[in-house]
């Protein structure tokens, strides 16, 4: 056996290499998940994030102990003794669940939790222009952020920062709908010398070459999300904004090259559903036309929120695997957010499971703690703090292992939080985390480097 991907260095030398012990029976470890594919056989650690190539032989006894205990002489005699070491076969004993959570735990000593928040998600209105048929903030109440939350805003950010840069997530509704609000805060930021860098999700038609060129200079905006739906003929359909004649998917890609020409990163969210899903490819030619040669643009095909719970998600996330092989083909540049492989045990799952670190911040002052349900999981203000300490407290506790998950080998991928009323979680989840891993081994048996800078601020 052999070694063809390293895994994660903080939690191989958490859990040791461990010797082989005569006396102690062993048992494959939850946290294991086999592939084959032309006669090449992978064993992968889903804990570590490590990937090891056994011989046929090596692989036939892996396949024998699948369900059963086994002692000293049969890993001897069927060589299995660095699978041992690196925790692909564990005691019969090991609680593995429990020390899966110790690790994060550890991790998260180690990383030196500062008291403070480092990143603000702040939504400067949830109105928008456009009235995307899919939008899941539709019945939202309509708020605008006035100067006096602003004011109030700039106080609370220097009362509760790090004292590193403060990160900045531009929101909505659509967030270049109050552009003003933007400015105001970032001014009044800069003038009480707080260090700050910007990200923004937005849909980019409000955008002007002299906006874009305030975002880089004023907002130090360094990262920015835009969501497409496909060609023209399916933007316009989807997106059906208030006034086309002036918002529409020409003054969008035109904003593209504006904030790719003052050197801001671009992730472009490509979203589908069965409806679009076969014009894709004819689309991702015309952006590979549009925006081939600039080195700041990229891009990841997702499905619609409300698909990613349908009956028929799995067959939908299969196709986007296939034209993300086709976007390989390409060479369009793929974006962390999409097709996340993930080289490192994750310590918290989003914003959500990072309240400590993290606060969703409404236009009218309101705490949440995650974007997607502005009014719902509210705990506080800006204004008077923690209203609902029960709340707070809730959120704020690692959160129990659920019985469905407890011996699912992607445990490490997705955190146990993702039970506790995630609108991300969908029953299916077991599938499409096997469909991903069998991707991310082809690929990897393909030599292609599907690995990502990590971000803990993914937008």
């Amino acid at each position: 056996m052999k070694i063809i991907k390293n895994g994660d260095s903080r939690v191989i030398n958490i859990i040791n290499k461990k010797k082989l012990n005569i006396e102690t029976n062993y048992r494959l470890s939850l946290y294991t998940y086999l592939y084959a594919e032309n006669g090449i056989l992978l064993i992968y650690n889903t804990l570590t994030f490590e990937v090891m190539e056994l011989t046929e032989r090596e692989w036939n006894s892996v396949q024998q102990i699948k369900d059963l205990s086994i002692g000293y002489d049969f890993i001897v005699s069927n060589r299995l003794e660095q699978l041992v070491m690196s925790r692909y076969i564990v005691e019969t004993d090991y609680d593995e669940i429990k020390h899966y959570q110790e690790t994060v735990f550890l991790l998260k000593t180690m990383a030196g939790q500062k008291k403070g928040i480092s990143s603000y998600v702040i939504l400067p209105t949830t109105g928008c222009n456009a009235r995307c048929v899919y939008c899941y903030e539709e019945g939202y109440a309509v708020k605008t952020m006035t100067i006096e939350t602003a004011d109030r805003l700039v106080d609370f950010i220097c009362e509760t920062r790090y004292n590193d840069t403060v990160k900045l997530r531009w929101f909505g509704g659509e967030p270049l709908a109050n552009a003003g609000i933007i400015r105001y805060i970032c001014n009044a930021l800069r003038e009480r010398g707080v260090s700050y860098e910007s990200s923004m999700v937005t849909n980019a038609s409000l955008l002007t070459k002299e906006l874009a060129h305030e975002a880089n200079e004023l907002w130090n905006l360094k990262k920015v999300q835009v969501s497409l739906d496909g060609a023209k003929e399916d933007y316009t359909s989807r997106k059906n904004y208030y006034n086309p004649e002036k918002h529409n998917y020409d003054v969008v890609m035109k904003a593209i090259h504006y904030l790719a020409d003052e050197g801001i990163k671009i992730s472009l969210r490509v979203n589908v559903d069965f409806d679009n899903i076969e014009r894709i490819p004819d689309f991702l030619h015309k952006i590979k036309v549009e925006f081939g040669d600039m080195k700041n643009i990229s891009l990841y095909i997702a499905p619609l929120f409300q698909e990613q719970h349908g009956e028929r998600c799995i067959e939908l996330y299969k196709r986007i695997f296939e034209l993300t092989e086709f976007q390989n083909q390409l060479d369009i540049p793929k974006s962390s957010k999409g097709e996340h492989n993930a080289v490192r045990l994750r310590m918290n799952f989003c914003m959500a499971d990072s309240i400590g670190k993290c606060v969703v911040i409404t236009p009218d002052g309101v705490f949440n703690n995650c974007e997607h349900l502005p009014e719902a999981q509210t705990w506080g203000n800006i204004f008077d703090g923690v209203t609902d300490k029960a709340k707070f407290d809730e959120l704020s506790s690692a959160s129990k292992v659920d019985e469905k998950c407890a011996k699912c080998p992607f445990l490490p991928e997705c955190t146990p939080f993702l039970k506790n009323g995630c609108p991300g979680w969908f029953e299916k989840c077991y599938e499409y985390h096997c469909l991903k891993t069998e991707h991310a081994m082809h690929n990897l048996l393909k030599g292609v480097n599907t690995e990502t800078e990590d971000d803990d601020e993914e937008i």
